[in-house]
């Protein structure tokens, strides 16, 4: 069975590249979400409680407000843009990027609360608006499927990977160095958004201009 497509297999590509990057944004934030009170503890001196609970707030009160903002931002850019829910996750995660790795190299508490503050709210603004795009590639026939493959898809090559694969990483070298993986997914998750969301206009444009 072939990837599920809009209207051709010229469309594959969108939908494969969106999938792709779901899943490296998924093992960023499952990683994130597993390893980050241990980072705390045996990297910045935090006990362990505290470190559970705080960074339990920032995903808690980030997670509202980004994913509130997304939906809103997700809906205006699809007025103006093309493919914009995609360029909207891409561009909001590739401005994650930064800030993540800022946060996880930081040297004092007030730069790490605050770069992790402004990573977590531009990840999560992308919630609402990419799954609206896997909607959008497909046609309504094969939605079912497509939604079902990329929750498929993300899990087995994200957040179920990505705790043993940082944590093999800690082994060879140090936790503060195996978690600097985690904005490298975030840039690729961005970047292969974008690329999905060119791809994806480009075909529209193709399409429309052979249409009788």
């Amino acid at each position: 069975h072939s990837f599920p497509t809009r209207r051709s297999s010229d469309l594959n590509a969108p939908y494969v590249l969106t999938v792709l990057g779901y899943a490296a944004y998924t093992f960023a934030v499952g990683g994130l979400g597993f390893w980050m009170p241990a980072f705390l503890e045996r990297v910045r001196g935090v006990p362990r409680a505290q470190a559970t609970v705080s960074f339990g707030e920032i995903v808690v009160i980030t997670g509202f407000v980004g994913t509130f903002a997304g939906g809103w931002l997700g809906d205006y850019s699809a007025k103006y843009l093309r493919q914009g829910f995609l360029w909207l996750s891409g561009v909001a995660t590739l401005l994650a990027a930064p800030f993540a790795w800022w946060a996880l190299t930081s040297a004092t508490p007030r730069e790490y609360l605050t770069m992790m503050v402004l990573a977590q709210l531009l990840l999560f603004v992308s919630t609402g608006p990419i799954n609206a795009a896997i909607v959008n590639l497909t046609s309504p026939l094969e939605r079912a499927t497509a939604i079902a493959l990329s929750i498929f898809t993300i899990h087995i090559l994200g957040d179920v990977p990505s705790p043993a694969l940082i944590g093999a990483l800690s082994d060879a070298a140090s936790l503060q160095q195996a978690v600097k993986v985690v904005p490298l997914a975030v840039l690729l998750a961005g970047g292969l958004w974008c690329s999905a969301a060119h791809v994806g206009r480009k075909a529209s444009a193709a399409a429309r201009a052979s249409a009788p």
